[in-house]
């Protein structure tokens, strides 16, 4: 989220800045290495993850939001279209990251689109593409890695530490009632 924030700053990517975030956060090159294509493919497709949170935010646009907010959100975006890692973490860590780093009112805000993007997303990837008028703002470029006919909730019925499992639980409960 760090290099993204910066490439988005400066308005290019540049090898540097990942490279520093790596050996700050005492990395090693695994670590490195998969933050590095986590950035690389957020960054190459943040055109397309921009348009997908327009449509879902109209209210706030990419463009007016907090910078740290606007990273999370396609960095999140990226990793649910791009990775076998459950929704329900994805999402958790984009909030819990947007509280620490960002406003008061980004963790809400967070949540709030990435639900929404995960439903529409299960529905494009379940069902005929354009069924639920999805693709309108134009294609967003999905390279998943795992059978893409898995559905969310095959991925969330996979085993999850018991930790994650409690905080999702806790974070239903809090959601359910609001």
């Amino acid at each position: 989220m760090r290099t993204l924030f910066v490439w988005d700053s400066h308005g290019e990517p540049d090898r540097e800045t990942i490279d520093q975030a790596g050996e700050d956060l005492g990395a090693d090159d695994d670590v490195r290495s998969y933050a590095r294509h986590m950035a690389e493919g957020t960054w190459e497709t943040r055109a397309s993850i921009d348009g997908w949170i327009d449509r879902l935010a109209p209210q706030w646009p990419v463009r007016r939001q907090p910078g740290v907010d606007r990273n999370l959100l396609r960095l999140a975006v990226w990793e649910l279209t791009n990775t076998a890692t459950p929704p329900k973490v994805v999402i958790d860590e984009a909030i819990e990251m947007a509280k620490q780093y960002s406003t008061e009112s980004s963790g809400s805000f967070v949540n709030g689109v990435l639900d929404t993007l995960v439903r529409e997303f299960h529905q494009l990837i379940a069902g005929p593409v354009g069924a639920s008028g999805a693709a309108a703002s134009g294609p967003l470029v999905i390279d998943r890695t795992e059978d893409p006919t898995e559905t969310i909730a095959e991925t969330e019925a996979e085993e999850l530490p018991a930790e994650v499992t409690k905080r999702d639980a806790e974070i239903e409960d809090t959601l359910a009632s609001d």
